[in-house]
């Protein structure tokens, strides 16, 4: 009992086309998936620079606090106000490094002499500004960089010596 078993030929039009078609489907995922991957990348290193610039500005702001306190730089009787007057009006100071900082924040200051201000708005009318007359008036300038993230801010702050 033989049977006879007989082989179908394809048709010459049907060699290999649900490969390429699988095949072209299949690269199109993977670049759209490589797409999404560099955007999720992205994204990620935008909010670490973010979250890095804000804690920057955090430092900054903390330790102007601490210099406006620091009665070695902001005292009426100050070596480094009296050289800001001394330089005269607009002229500010050489950078000058703050130790109050720990590592890998570094700050530097800068000082400026502004100026005397008076208790007057206009000539002959006086505010309710209990002040001598007439008072000096500073600007500090404070930069932070932390040396790990390189993220560094500035602020600029105006000051009456007490």
């Amino acid at each position: 009992m033989k049977k006879n078993l007989t082989v179908r030929k394809l048709p010459h039009k049907e060699q290999g086309a649900v490969l390429v078609v699988s095949l072209i489907v299949l690269l199109v995922v993977t670049l759209l998936g490589v797409g999404g991957l560099e955007t999720a990348v992205f994204q990620e290193r935008m909010a670490a620079n973010a979250q890095n610039k804000n804690q920057s500005f955090q430092d900054t702001a903390s330790l102007l606090e601490d210099i406006l306190r620091d009665e070695a730089i902001v005292h009426k009787k100050a070596t480094v106000l009296h050289d800001a007057v001394v330089r005269g009006v607009g002229e500010p100071s050489s950078a000058v490094s703050y130790d109050g900082v720990t590592d890998p924040v570094s700050a530097k200051y800068v000082v400026t002499y502004m100026g005397e201000n008076s208790p007057f708005v206009r000539e002959g009318e006086e505010t309710s500004i209990p002040s001598d007359l007439p008072r000096q008036r500073f600007e500090l300038e404070l930069a932070t960089e932390n040396a790990r993230t390189e993220a560094g801010t500035k602020h600029i702050q105006g000051f009456t010596p007490y």
